[in-house]
């Protein structure tokens, strides 16, 4: 694995760690997230938007350690054969569902640390606009881009994709990867995105989306396994983006399930934590360690009973002319 090397020098748990490689200040931080994150579970037993982007805040270091610089699921159709090639895949999926071409502007929601949209600019030299509720991941999204000498083609900021600051019709491309069912925490939110993407996409504009959906309820011992690996109960994920983005006006071109293309991610993603095992219990502690890979040894089982994976090309009619 490509992250190997990194994962050798994670020395000291988890906030020692932070502390010694980024301060007392980002520690604090740390802490903080974790608050924001876990308050809403324990006094409403559910997720809420600004919970999200603490979420987020707060795994995002680890996810770079132990997994890699994209937070979606990896894509291996053929002859991919390691994590990031799947990844890789997986992006190239979307921004050729989302029409992307050269010169065009190009909104990316929930954007990440903007590793997607390095990979789509150095390709189809387009410009991108990356939106993200966690202002961890706008940082570290815009040190990335700087590193990269891609500031003039990407610009990534801190915001709610259900409320967009941007004009109707500003994209001629919007990319929505595997990031909807993060973003809604309601039935109702749902509908609300669909509207906001329909709104700041230009007429003739295709949107490239996917996500992880649920087309059955898990039992309470998988829910738990879902809330501890993804920030995610089943029951949340069960949607039928293509009757909403259908309701909203938008013309499907092209959709396909990628559930089975998907599992390979987690293969990978055990592999990591147990050719490393001594540098996560050190950094979680073995309890932890331990029922995070018990609980990760089920997620695949669950997807497998439960889940779905659409990708749709979202096709916006031109206005027509009485």
């Amino acid at each position: 694995m490509k992250k190997s090397n990194k994962i050798l020098v994670a020395k000291g748990g988890f906030l020692a760690s932070t502390f010694r490689e980024k301060g007392f200040k980002k520690c604090v931080a740390k802490i903080w997230a974790a608050i924001k994150m876990s308050v809403p579970l324990f006094l409403f037993g559910r997720r809420t938007n600004k919970s999200v982007g603490a979420y987020f805040d707060l795994i995002t270091d680890d996810g770079r350690l132990f997994y890699g610089d994209s937070f979606h699921f990896g894509y291996f159709p053929g002859e991919e054969e390691t994590l990031a090639q799947g990844l890789d895949a997986h992006t190239n999926l979307v921004a050729n569902m989302a029409c992307v071409q050269e010169g065009k502007q190009v909104l990316d929601i929930g954007c990440g640390i903007c590793d997607p949209a390095k990979l789509i600019v150095k390709k189809y030299k387009c410009h991108i606009t990356g939106v993200n509720i966690s202002s961890e991941q706008v940082e570290q999204g815009r040190a990335l881009i700087a590193k990269e000498g891609l500031t003039n083609y990407i610009d990534v900021q801190e915001g709610n994709a259900l409320s967009l600051d941007f004009k109707s019709g500003s994209f001629d491309s919007i990319l929505c990867l595997e990031v909807a069912g993060d973003i809604c925490v309601s039935q109702e939110q749902k509908e609300i995105l669909v509207k906001e993407l329909y709104r700041v996409l230009k007429p003739g504009g295709h949107i490239g989306f996917s996500d992880l959906v649920f087309t059955s309820l898990p039992s309470k011992e998988d829910e738990q396994a879902m809330r501890t690996i993804l920030y995610h109960e089943g029951k949340e994920l069960i949607t039928d983006w293509s009757a909403y983005f259908l309701k909203q006006g938008f013309v499907i071109k092209n959709q396909k399930d990628i559930i089975k293309e998907t599992m390979k991610t987690w293969k990978h993603s055990l592999a990591v934590y147990e050719d490393n095992t001594a540098i996560v219990e050190k950094r979680y502690g073995k309890r932890v360690a331990q029922s995070t890979m018990d609980h990760l040894r089920k997620i695949p089982i669950i997807l497998e009973k439960h889940a779905s994976f659409p990708v749709l090309s979202l096709y916006k009619r031109p206005a027509t002319r009485d």
